[in-house]
């Protein structure tokens, strides 16, 4: 297999397929169940033909959490949340970064290049130290000093990108691929990524006994979380084992919600909308998503899902309820707890349905966010036994 990108004919996407036919015959997922719980448990469903080219450092697998005190909130029985804040780097990016550097190494990449708004940038650079090739991350002058902080330990090459558009960065990275073959791991740019997202879906139906949730939200910038989700729910249906998807939900930022205008104006291509910097979610501030956003409002119609915009404040808020059931969160991963409660208040999500909210990244990623949720007010007590009981007694 050669080192491409995209379609050396036309320019487009591509993707991976697999011979689920061989699969059912086998009995696949009867094989997987003496497997250590993490991504590469599905490794017959991944890219990678010879397993000494595994790049890991123990993605995937993370906790199904039913949450019982947003369900409260929310109004709703059986909802739960897949904490990905647990990867090794602390966002689900680990999962689509352990599949595309594996498949780099066995293509015998030498050097690779990615933009990223922080949380890509840090896995990327994590699992391309680990694999010992050498990469450059572009990332976006405002990220969060945490995530670049976490880019520079990795010790890749790293420059801050200014623009006003993100088109000029497709625009950019274009370019770069046409004129100096520089292999790329941007989602979708490169066709592996999302090919490690879509063992959530195989999680989720595991840790449900075999079932499938009626709904799941995740947080979206150019998609390759949902995308990826949405495509191994397609495997698992191809497989034999549902007969059904979840309603596929996208959660925007309401100051960069290019998905979501174009769902609500039943287009099946995003035209660049909002302002990426007016959002305190900055791992999914985007206005113009790779490939127009055709392969997310096409997973959304086809599950008959929908896409939603969540304002900063609801975010602030979610991370609040997150908080109460042990789980640490940036704005950008809480925004799918949020984008639940206004659909089930608008009553798209029913009171009896399951539903799954994805919770892509830690607030260790963007900690000052924490302090808008909470006020930054901290009462102080001399280290005496009666201002201390005080304390308690109050």
């Amino acid at each position: 297999m050669d080192m491409i990108n995209t379609c050396i004919n036309c320019g487009g996407l591509l993707d991976a397929y697999y011979d689920y036919e061989k699969m059912k015959k086998e009995m696949f997922f009867e094989k997987t169940r003496t497997r250590r719980r993490d991504l590469w448990r599905w490794r017959e469903l991944l890219p990678i033909t010879d397993e000494s080219n595994i790049v890991t450092l123990g993605e995937g697998g993370t906790p199904l959490s039913r949450c019982d005190h947003i369900s409260e909130i929310l109004g709703i029985k059986n909802y739960y949340v897949k904490n990905d804040t647990v990867n090794p780097t602390g966002s689900f990016k680990d999962r689509s970064f352990s599949v595309a550097v594996s498949k780099a190494k066995e293509l015998g990449v030498k050097f690779g290049l990615t933009y990223t708004s922080g949380n890509a940038g840090a896995s990327f650079a994590a699992y391309m130290a680990r694999a010992g090739i050498d990469a450059v991350i572009l990332v976006k002058e405002w990220a969060a000093r945490e995530k670049i902080g976490m880019i520079k330990i990795y010790g890749q090459k790293m420059v801050k990108l200014d623009f006003d558009s993100f088109s000029e960065v497709t625009g950019m990275l274009d370019q770069v691929k046409k004129n100096l073959g520089v292999y790329q791991f941007g989602v979708f740019i490169n066709p592996f990524r999302h090919e490690g997202n879509k063992t959530y879906a195989y999680e989720i139906w595991e840790d449900l006994d075999g079932k499938i949730p009626d709904i799941l939200i995740h947080p979206v910038s150019h998609g390759g979380g949902i995308y990826g989700a949405y495509k191994g729910f397609k495997e698992l249906m191809a497989l034999g084992l549902t007969s059904r998807l979840p309603r596929m939900i996208a959660a925007q930022p309401a100051e960069s919600s290019p998905i979501v205008k174009a769902f609500d104006e039943g287009k099946i291509e995003a035209e660049p909308f909002g302002n990426p910097k007016g959002t305190i979610a900055q791992s999914i501030g985007t206005d113009a998503p790779i490939g127009r956003g055709k392969r997310i409002l096409k997973c959304l119609l086809d599950s008959g899902g929908c896409a939603v915009a969540v304002s900063d404040e609801e975010m602030l808020m979610a991370m609040k309820w997150l908080g109460r059931e042990g789980i640490f969160a940036e704005p950008s991963a809480a925004i799918s707890v949020a984008a639940a409660k206004k659909l089930i208040e608008k009553g798209i999500i029913k009171e009896n349905e399951t539903c799954v909210s994805v919770v892509t990244g830690s607030g260790l990623k963007q900690v000052e966010a924490s302090y808008l949720a909470m006020g930054e007010e901290l009462k102080m007590i001399r280290a005496q036994y009666d201002e201390l009981e005080r304390l308690i007694e109050s």
